[in-house]
């Protein structure tokens, strides 16, 4: 082949744009709720695949069962209260929170509520002694705040028996009489109490952690993310830009929120939504820990940090 032909194969060869690197594959697991509305504003503003990630995502119910599987390697990346990594950091797992997640403002950003059947004839926590209470999981931030709930009302916490009911099935529980109180959360609460079914016995169930104080976040294996330096990374920018957007644009927001929840138009304008952080605080979180304590959950209270990934 003549040198000057040769030559501008090359040239040609080198003007051609350079394959970009296949986008790194991640399963994450989160529940189909407001909470987790980050991770559906990540996915439809691309702010995963900008980030080179092709995230799939793993519904499950709550955090109790989420923590399972990503230590076993199910998931890279999971949502989850605080309360199930506390009490998992508490027996030696390898958890740390890794991206801010959602917290609770009492009077503004309050989305959890205690809610009991509309004809009870319970109007105080202290009547609730000898009741049984639905909450979603048990050992998770919704257990830690009905036994401070009944601390507060002067009756003793296992005094309350609390069984595990989906979010999505708590109304019918109330309905049927299989339970008479429900500690529930967004959009379930605006949902019950606007069709009837339910209303509020308590708005701000988890005001013993603090204002304000964190629900939930993300958080994976300390090993993993170790052995996973840029995927994690990528991951807390995604996240982070999710919680700028819904900030700037909450009307966008509880859009993408009502295409992957399938509220109702008008269910999905009333909800309450929680503030979503854009940094992990650790003065959000002590709270949570140091109830679980008090409790018994968690044998000593420990630093905020150690699960913050400082």
């Amino acid at each position: 082949m003549p040198r000057p032909l040769l030559f501008a194969l090359l040239l040609i060869f080198l003007a051609l744009p350079a394959h970009a690197a296949e986008p790194a594959p991640l399963k994450v697991g989160y529940m189909p709720v407001g909470d987790c509305l980050q991770f559906f504003v990540a996915e439809a503003e691309g702010y995963f695949k900008a980030e080179g990630l092709a995230v799939t995502g793993a519904s499950m119910k709550g955090g109790a069962v989420i923590a399972p599987a990503v230590e076993g390697g199910e998931l890279a990346v999971g949502w989850s209260n605080t309360v199930s990594i506390i009490l998992a950091h508490a027996k030696g797992f390898d958890f740390t929170f890794l991206a801010p997640g959602v917290e609770g403002v009492a009077g503004t950003n309050d989305v959890h509520a205690l809610l009991v059947p509309a004809d009870s004839k319970i109007t105080s926590v202290k009547e609730l002694a000898g009741k049984t209470v639905a909450i979603n999981t048990l050992g998770n931030i919704n257990e830690a705040a009905m036994r401070a709930l009944a601390e507060k009302a002067g009756i003793a916490p296992d005094s309350i028996r609390l069984v595990e009911v989906p979010f999505p099935d708590m109304a019918t529980a109330l309905a049927k009489g299989s339970a008479d109180a429900a500690l529930t959360l967004e959009p379930f609460v605006t949902d019950a109490v606007s069709r009837g079914v339910a209303k509020v016995l308590e708005p701000s169930p988890h005001a013993a952690f603090g204002n304000p104080y964190l629900i939930g976040a993300w958080f994976a294996k300390k090993s993993w993310i170790k052995a996973h330096p840029e995927e994690a990374a990528a991951f807390v920018r995604a996240v982070t830009k999710a919680s700028a957007f819904i900030t700037a644009h909450p009307d966008k927001a509880r859009e993408i929120l009502r295409g992957r929840t399938k509220l109702p138009p008008d269910l999905a304008a009333k909800i309450t939504l929680p503030r979503f952080p854009e940094k992990l605080e650790p003065a959000a979180l002590q709270g949570v820990i140091d109830v679980c304590a008090r409790f018994g959950l968690i044998p000593k209270p420990f630093a905020a940090g150690d699960v913050l990934g400082r």
